[in-house]
């Protein structure tokens, strides 16, 4: 199974950089890529090493009430994470954070990965929330009240959500098991599994003070997150309004969803593009720089201080490779 998704995710990688440089003037790239301005691409690099270290602190809070990790530690095993994202099949990056915290610090691998589902409940909660608050600006008139609704009510959705786990969590299970049971009994008790895992992560915020600091550090992590966008896109000459940079987000965040060879080659670029089009860029060959660039920037720094933080902690990456193998494990 796992096979058959990684050729997927290479074929329609191969088929979006086909799409990318259909019809395209190398020439004219080379020309786009030669003005860019460094400082401001710099100034993208601190935002990359910035947005992790407010992801690896807000992970320490969410692990708190499991054990206190030092952010360092933490900011280490985040950028393993994205090393296996970028070089290894199947997106294992958050199994081998979940893995190697319980390697390095003697914490059950069950309980690492709740506290990382339910910090990509916190990003998609986030992302909804850009995208409700900032739809009204986009300029895309036909789609603004879809994307108002869709957003909200996926947002209202999660909350809601997020209550019936936290308070009515045996009637939650209930109505799962109602729904799964007659379609297989296996989705359902791995639905379960999931859902028990999230209520896990949430024990870390029964503390109001925690709750707080972790949504405020995930508004942090998408102002990061845009400023990484926005300073890289002015090394471009190209000034992202607030309604353009939510655009541009949205679509990267749509194109690294869908399966893609590991590192997101490919369909993170045509998706850049598609996004830079749309909000009013008008020169493909800028947009295509601009992609590549971007992509490099968070790729080469991320994987480089994956592998030193890999090599310092004695792990090879043999064993991360392998980390697919105890997902069941995981999941007990």
């Amino acid at each position: 199974m796992l096979k058959k998704k990684f050729l997927l995710g290479l074929a329609i990688s191969a088929f979006c950089l086909y799409l990318v440089f259909r019809n395209i003037d190398f020439a004219a790239l080379r020309r786009s890529l030669a003005e860019v301005r460094y400082l401001y691409l710099l100034l993208a690099l601190i935002f990359v090493f910035l947005f992790t270290f407010f992801r690896a602190l807000r992970w320490q809070y969410i692990l708190n009430p499991v054990k206190r990790i030092k952010t360092t530690d933490l900011f280490e095993i985040t950028t393993i994470g994205y090393l296996a994202n970028n070089i290894l099949p199947a997106r294992i990056g958050e199994v081998v954070r979940a893995l190697v915290l319980s390697k390095t610090e003697g914490i059950r691998a069950a309980s690492s990965l709740a506290t990382i589902i339910t910090e990509r409940f916190f990003d998609v909660i986030t992302l909804l929330l850009i995208l409700a608050l900032g739809s009204r600006h986009l300029p895309l008139p036909r789609a603004k009240g879809y994307i108002i609704f869709l957003a909200g009510g996926s947002f209202g959705l999660i909350c809601v959500f997020m209550l019936l786990i936290r308070y009515k969590k045996e009637r939650l299970f209930q109505m799962i098991h109602k729904v799964f049971k007659p379609i297989s009994g296996k989705v359902a008790d791995r639905v379960q599994q999931s859902i028990q895992g999230f209520g896990q992560g949430l024990e870390a915020l029964r503390c109001g003070g925690n709750l707080l600091v972790v949504s405020a550090l995930s508004v942090i992590i998408g102002l990061s997150m845009g400023a990484i966008y926005f300073f890289a896109a002015l090394g471009f000459g190209i000034t992202l309004s607030l309604s353009r940079l939510i655009l541009l987000i949205s679509m990267i965040f749509l194109g690294v969803t869908i399966p893609s060879s590991p590192g997101f080659i490919g369909t993170f670029h045509y998706f850049c593009i598609k996004g830079l089009l749309l909000g009013g860029v008008k020169d493909k060959h800028l947009a295509l720089s601009y992609a590549i660039v971007i992509h490099l920037i968070q790729y080469i720094p991320e994987s480089l201080t994956g592998l030193f933080f890999l090599w310092k902690k004695g792990i090879s990456l043999g064993e991360i490779h392998t980390a697919e193998v105890p997902i069941e494990a995981v999941q007990e």
